[in-house]
């Protein structure tokens, strides 16, 4: 049994290429049953699927029908909200992301509803796909990628994720070679901020200055712009709503801390006080910024450097929701790369398996038995990235 798992000889490239297809065969037919089996047949809306997007299409009206700064504004939102679904909306879902988000969203409510989902979902597929294709070629990458749970769970939940993992990969793959438009990708990521605080520390440590001027010059330009079509108003509400969502999504677990896949989350899950959780979180934070810089500062290849600074933001960041998960498709991607260009080492190909399935199961692990298991993964896929930077660095060194 141990040989089983250890070597993993069952998981080969004409396995994977089959049972990629047939998983992404099995999705495309629940889809169509759903559609036509459901209440109200192809024709209804597409609710429950999306159901984080109906902040993003509301917040997108609000702001073309002049009034953004009302996305801030619970009574406000929580009326679009209800005049976008009517009776069949989840209830109130708070717009908890920067002026520069509803930039990239503005567009969406000039489409009916369904539509605009729709179009969400392909542009984010499409983005999503064409990078994991260029950290991997090939045909089979497309359909692993498809299959992959942690994009299922971002389609069906209707969030960014698909786009922060296009964003995040396309400016790691451009590092080396267009370092200002790598900074600028970076710079767009500041809808998220939690995602960039190891990027910005290991942009300093190897002194890549010119990545770190083009996010920064990115940032500027993307809060300028935000300003500018909506308003300084819009700022001031988002500044002055940040401590109450930090305090409701974060502390107070609106969301359910089940939902919430950092250490903090499982601490909160468990029972811990919120200054207890925050200290395990800077404690796995402390750990993973250490190990992600001393990765970046060794002779190691990009590809492993990469894995470990993608693994290490999800470790180092109080609050992501399992959709997030759908970021470890860059780890498992550089480190199949370049296993495939080397060889596997033991235990290696479970691990990834393991993180390339795990997304569909970590909800539902900390909602239904409380385990929250979600950072022990990631801790166990930064172990195989360490194993095989060491053994990048030996032979290096050789």
């Amino acid at each position: 049994m141990v040989e089983i798992f250890r070597e993993a000889r069952w998981i080969n490239p004409e396995r994977v290429r089959v049972y990629s297809r047939l998983l992404c065969a099995c999705y495309l037919a629940l889809l169509v049953l759903w559609l036509v089996l459901r209440p109200g047949g192809v024709l209804a809306t597409l609710q429950p699927v999306g159901g984080d997007f109906p902040p993003f299409y509301s917040a997108s009206s609000l702001a073309l029908r002049g009034d953004p700064a009302a996305v801030y504004d619970q009574a406000k939102m929580s009326a679009a909200e209800k005049a976008t679904l009517g009776d069949k909306s989840p209830g109130f879902q708070r717009f908890e992301y920067p002026p520069m988000f509803l930039a990239i969203i503005l567009p969406l409510a000039i489409l009916p509803y369904s539509g605009a989902l729709i179009v969400w979902t392909i542009v984010g597929l499409a983005a999503y796909l064409g990078m994991v294709s260029r950290i991997v070629p090939g045909r089979d990458t497309i359909w692993v990628a498809l299959a992959f749970p942690g994009a299922l769970l971002t389609i069906l939940d209707g969030q960014n994720g698909l786009i922060t993992v296009a964003l995040f990969g396309g400016g790691l793959l451009l590092l080396e070679r267009r370092p200002w438009l790598a900074g600028a990708l970076f710079g767009l990521l500041c809808y998220k901020p939690q995602f960039g605080i190891l990027l910005a520390l290991v942009l300093f440590a190897t002194r890549r200055w010119r990545v770190a001027a083009g996010a920064a010059i990115g940032v500027a330009a993307f809060a300028g712009l935000s300003a500018a079509l909506f308003g300084v108003e819009t700022w001031r509400g988002f500044l002055q709503s940040m401590p109450v969502t930090t305090h409701l999504m974060l502390e107070q677990g609106d969301v359910g801390f089940g939902k919430i896949q950092s250490t903090f989350g499982a601490a909160r899950l468990w029972g811990a006080s919120v200054a207890m959780s925050y200290a395990m979180q800077a404690v796995v934070s402390l750990l993973a910024g250490c190990t992600v810089l001393w990765i970046w500062l060794r002779p190691c290849g990009f590809p492993v450097k990469a894995a470990s600074l993608a693994c290490g933001t999800l470790l180092m960041t109080p609050y992501f929701v399992d959709y997030d998960l759908v970021l470890l498709a860059l780890p498992i991607a550089w480190m199949s790369w370049d296993a495939m260009h080397s060889a596997f080492l033991p235990w290696e190909k479970s691990i990834l398996f393991l993180a390339w399935l795990f997304p569909l199961f970590a909800r539902v692990l900390s909602l239904l038995a409380s385990l929250p298991l979600t950072p022990l993964l990631l801790a166990l896929l930064m172990l195989a990235i360490v194993r095989r930077s060491a053994a990048a660095s030996a032979v290096a060194r050789a």
